[in-house]
């Protein structure tokens, strides 16, 4: 079983490509590499989370087809050499999504119930890569979630979206911590500058300081199967990343440290 002190991290967003995948993939390699075991989980069909965290291509066999077969899910763990564990979704069929989304459906506790099976160190962050919201796994992801990151781009549709994020953001439990990161800005841009005002007056303290910069060299440390933080130590976009990964440790709920050579997944 999951244990109660695992701390599952909801990464949302109301708007297609914003770039969860990234900053998913990024933040749970910053936090392993400051010792704390974590679990990145794809609930995307798109099946990208792998290719950030260094698959030479996108996992065929995933949870997905296993937990639509009733067989335990974390039989489809991976992990790097960054010490990142994840549950790629993996190639499903349209049957076999459609009775995912049939159980997604008529169970709300779906993911946690998952989630519960998963043996894992009792300090685990447990990162949730989400579809956009309000897609079934995501409100689940929200519902179970110890802290929230909500991702937004710098853009008028983000100032248009306030109303979506406060929905959104009514699902996580009562206390839980929550910000608003934005994702790939342009500062060049008068536009994205203009709507980066106001976002931070609409959001006030709730929105990051750390804007993640548009970076090629994030895409250049992905096409190397490694992190920017890595690749390009000195690059801004490193310091937003780090940034914004010791704002999650922080809030993440401290627990004891796990015992060393423990199986980051394995079967309950």
């Amino acid at each position: 079983m999951m244990a109660t002190t695992a701390a599952p991290i909801a990464i949302v967003s109301p708007l297609g490509g914003a770039g969860r995948t990234t900053l998913t993939a990024h933040l749970a390699t910053l936090v392993a590499m400051q010792g704390r075991p974590c679990l990145a989980i794809d609930l995307c069909r798109q099946n990208t989370l792998g290719r950030h965290l260094g698959a030479p291509e996108s996992n065929q066999t995933g949870w997905a087809t296993l937990a639509a077969q009733g067989q335990w899910w974390g039989g489809a763990a991976l992990s790097n050499s960054d010490a990142v564990g994840w549950l790629p979704f993996g190639a499903v069929s349209l049957p076999e999504l459609a009775a995912l989304q049939h159980a997604w459906a008529l169970s709300p506790d779906w993911l946690q119930n998952r989630l519960q099976d998963l043996d894992v160190p009792a300090d685990s962050a447990i990162f949730l890569d989400t579809p956009t919201w309000p897609a079934p796994l995501s409100c689940q992801a929200m519902a179970v979630a110890s802290v929230v990151l909500i991702v937004l781009e710098a853009s008028d549709r983000a100032c248009h979206a306030q109303a979506l994020v406060e929905q959104a953001l009514a699902q996580a439990p009562a206390g839980v911590p929550y910000a608003i990161a934005i994702n790939r800005i342009d500062p060049r841009r008068p536009s994205q500058r203009t709507a980066l005002q106001t976002l931070r007056a609409q959001w006030c303290d709730v929105l990051l300081p750390y804007s993640v910069h548009e970076d090629e060299n994030i895409a250049q440390a992905c096409g190397q199967a490694t992190n920017v933080c890595a690749w390009a130590p000195q690059a801004q976009s490193s310091h937003d990343l780090q940034g914004i990964s010791q704002w999650l440790m922080n809030h993440l709920p401290t627990a004891p440290q796990a015992t060393a050579h423990t199986p980051l997944v394995q079967p309950a």
